[in-house]
């Protein structure tokens, strides 16, 4: 099934009832229980998201990858990852297809809970309530000022992680992820906005996109367009208020925002063997590209664990998402010179 102009519109005639819809000005999205409490959105009739509509047709694969908006346990990878059972790569049956409950339908704040059982590669089980809570943001980022707008939709989520058993810290850690993907192409470029761009970035995934980052005064630009998997942390210590990207094409521009306390525990969510240990690494925000094959990349946020007398108690994750058309084109150019300032060596 080839995606066809607006996926979402396709989505939604697929879905029916079973989704939470809100609309609001120029676009809309909806809060999906039955897929991983995934969200989709729409701004002027265009399709936000990367949408595999082949999936939200027949979710049956061992890892359902709808796209769109996603909430999912950190750390991926290492000794306490909850992606691997011994080397072999997986998404536990609680997150690719237990539905969430709906505690709330309200179109204005839906709320989604549901009690999982998670099993880390060390083989501790974690069980934890899952809760995603959404409501719509009227406040767009300042970063927007002074741009004409087509049209414009903003939401804040908050996701979170009850843990329900005794655990300490050494058997395993978790902490709250969001991963919005978007479909790829030669003109999507993510930024990121942090002083000291030099410093902020952390490598330690599994590929080393260095060759892809565009450094500037303000911060950096890595490029996203989906043809070469790689995949960057930014270090919660650098303080970086803001990732994003833009479609030089179209002339949208998507921000979020990690707007949780930089308190709690920080510790390595990547993907990989983590050698140094869990604390090898400490990110509130990542960016991921993927290759040829699925064309997306994503804009992450990434919480950190609540810790009391060495047990995880729990988690919490606050982000506001911001989808913006504008209304020339060129103004991507622009906006991403006034943000970033000029490029350095």
């Amino acid at each position: 099934m080839s995606e066809p102009t607006n996926a979402y519109r396709e989505l939604l005639k697929l879905k029916g009832d079973a989704v939470i819809r809100h609309s609001r000005g120029s676009g809309g999205y909806v809060l999906c229980p039955d897929m991983g409490g995934r969200v989709f959105a729409e701004v002027c009739g265009q399709s936000m998201h990367r949408i595999d509509l082949d999936v939200v047709a027949d979710p049956t694969r061992p890892f359902n990858n709808y796209g769109g908006g996603n909430f999912w346990p950190a750390p991926e990878g290492g000794p306490l990852g909850f992606n691997y059972e011994g080397d072999q790569w997986r998404v536990q049956e609680g997150i690719n297809a237990q539905p969430f409950e709906v505690v709330s339908a309200d179109p204005d704040h839906p709320i989604l809970e549901k009690t999982v059982a998670l099993t880390n590669r060390a083989g501790t089980v974690v069980e934890v309530r899952m809760r995603r809570e959404l409501t719509p943001n009227d406040s767009l980022p300042t970063v927007l000022d002074g741009y004409a707008l087509q049209g414009a939709l903003s939401y804040i989520t908050i996701d979170s992680f009850k843990v329900l058993n005794v655990v300490s810290i050494e058997q395993a850690l978790i902490a709250s992820w969001t991963l919005e993907q978007f479909a790829a192409s030669e003109h999507t470029v993510s930024f990121c906005v942090v002083e000291n761009p030099q410093s902020a970035i952390n490598f330690d995934f599994y590929e080393h996109p260095a060759q892809r980052i565009v450094y500037h005064e303000r911060g950096f630009l890595y490029r996203t367009d989906g043809r070469k998997t790689g995949q960057i942390g930014v270090k919660a210590a650098a303080g970086a208020s803001l990732i994003g990207f833009c479609s030089q094409s179209t002339g949208l521009v998507c921000v979020r925002e990690n707007r949780s306390p930089s308190t709690g525990l920080f510790f390595n969510i990547a993907d990989n063997a983590q050698p140094d240990g869990p604390y090898s690494a400490a990110d509130n925000y990542s960016i991921y590209n993927s290759d040829t094959q699925m064309s997306a990349f994503e804009l992450e946020t990434v919480g950190s664990a609540t810790v009391e007398n060495n047990l995880v108690v729990g988690s919490e994750l606050v982000s506001a998402t911001t989808f913006a058309l504008l209304q020339e084109i060129k103004d991507t150019e622009s906006f991403l010179a006034k943000i970033l300032g000029p490029p350095v060596s």
